[in-house]
C-alpha cells in the first residue's frame, strides 16, 4: 500500500510542480505587481496597496468602457455559441445525412486560429473589396464600414467570434446527446412527449451538464477575448470594441504601466473566478442528478 502511494505521489507531483510554478506562481507574481509603482519602463517595487486598482475603478473611464463593452458581449457571444451549439448538435445527433461532412464544416472554425480566423473576417467585412460590400453590390445596397463604424464594429466582432466557437458548445452538446440512453426517449415518446415537449422536458434537462460546461467556458472566453479584437479592430473605433484583455495588453506592454495591467489581469481572473468555482463545487451534483 505504502509503495502504491508512494509511486501515485511519485507520478503525480512533476505536474504538481510544473502548474505551481507556471500557473500559480505567475498568478501570486502577477497580483505582487499588481500592488506596486511599476508604471514605468524600470521595474519599481515600491508599494502601492489598492492604488492602481482604486484608480482604474474610479478614475480610468477606459476601463469603464471596457466593462461596458465587455459585459455587452458576453451575453450576445455566450447564448449565441450555446443555442446555435444545441441546435447543430441536435441536427448531427438526428441522423443527417453526410453527417460526417457536416460535422468536419461545423467544427472546422473552432481549429482555426483566432488570429488567422481575424484577418478572415477582416477581409469579410472590408467595406471596398470584402465578401459582404460585394453581396451588398449585388443587392444594390450601400457599403457600411463595419469595423469603421462605432454602431458596428462591436456586433461584427459578436458574429466573428459567434461563428468562431459555436464548433466549440457543438461538440460539447453533441457528447451529452449521444449519452442519453435511448430507452429513456423511447419511453418518454411512449408517454406522449414527441418534438418540443420531448426536448424541453427529457433532452435539455438530460444534458444540463453540458449547458453548465458550455456556459462556464464561454463565459471565461468572453472575459478574456483578445486575440480577435486586437486582430480585427485593436479596440477601436475610439474604444467602441475595447475590451480588459486588450487595455491590459497596451496598458502593461505598449504604454509600460506594468502595475496597472497586471491589476486589470487580476480583475479578469477575479471575473473569471466568480464564474468558475460555483461550477467546481456544483459540477459534480448535476452529473448525479443526470445519472
Amino acid at each position: 500500500m505504502k509503495k502504491r502511494t508512494a509511486l501515485s505521489i511519485g507520478l503525480i507531483l512533476p505536474s504538481v510542480i510544473i502548474v505551481g510554478i507556471f500557473v500559480y506562481a505567475f498568478i501570486a507574481w502577477t497580483f505582487a505587481v499588481s500592488l506596486t509603482n511599476w508604471n514605468t519602463l524600470l521595474p519599481n517595487w515600491s508599494f502601492a496597496g489598492l492604488k492602481n486598482y482604486i484608480y482604474l475603478f474610479t478614475q480610468d473611464m477606459r476601463f469603464h468602457m471596457d466593462l461596458i463593452n465587455n459585459f455587452i458581449f458576453l451575453p450576445f457571444f455566450v447564448l449565441g455559441t450555446m443555442i446555435l451549439g444545441f441546435f447543430l448538435a441536435t441536427l448531427l445527433n438526428s441522423g443527417v445525412k453526410f453527417e460526417s461532412f457536416f460535422r468536419t464544416v461545423f467544427l472546422l472554425p473552432m481549429a482555426i486560429s483566432l488570429v488567422v480566423s481575424g484577418v478572415i473576417w477582416v477581409w469579410i467585412y472590408d467595406p471596398t473589396n470584402g465578401a459582404l460590400a460585394s453581396l451588398f453590390q449585388i443587392l444594390h445596397l450601400p457599403a457600411i464600414n463595419w469595423l469603421g463604424s462605432m454602431t458596428y464594429a462591436l456586433p461584427a466582432i459578436i458574429i466573428a467570434t459567434i461563428w468562431q466557437y459555436t464548433g466549440f458548445t457543438t461538440s460539447i452538446y453533441l457528447a451529452g446527446l449521444r449519452g442519453i440512453p435511448q430507452e429513456v426517449l423511447e419511453a418518454a415518446r411512449l408517454d406522449g412527449a414527441h418534438g418540443f415537449r420531448l426536448y424541453w422536458n427529457i433532452v435539455i434537462p438530460m444534458v444540463q451538464s453540458s449547458t453548465v460546461t458550455a456556459f462556464v467556458l464561454m463565459v471565461q472566453l468572453s472575459l478574456q477575448m483578445f486575440d480577435i479584437v486586437w486582430v480585427m479592430t485593436q479596440g477601436g473605433p475610439a474604444f467602441a470594441t475595447d475590451m480588459p484583455a486588450v487595455y491590459m495588453f497596451i496598458a502593461g506592454f505598449k504604454q509600460n504601466f506594468v502595475a496597472r495591467g497586471a491589476a486589470i489581469a487580476m480583475i479578469i481572473f477575479a471575473l473569471t473566478l466568480i464564474v468558475v468555482i460555483p461550477y467546481i463545487f456544483t459540477a459534480g451534483r448535476i452529473t448525479e442528478e443526470e445519472a
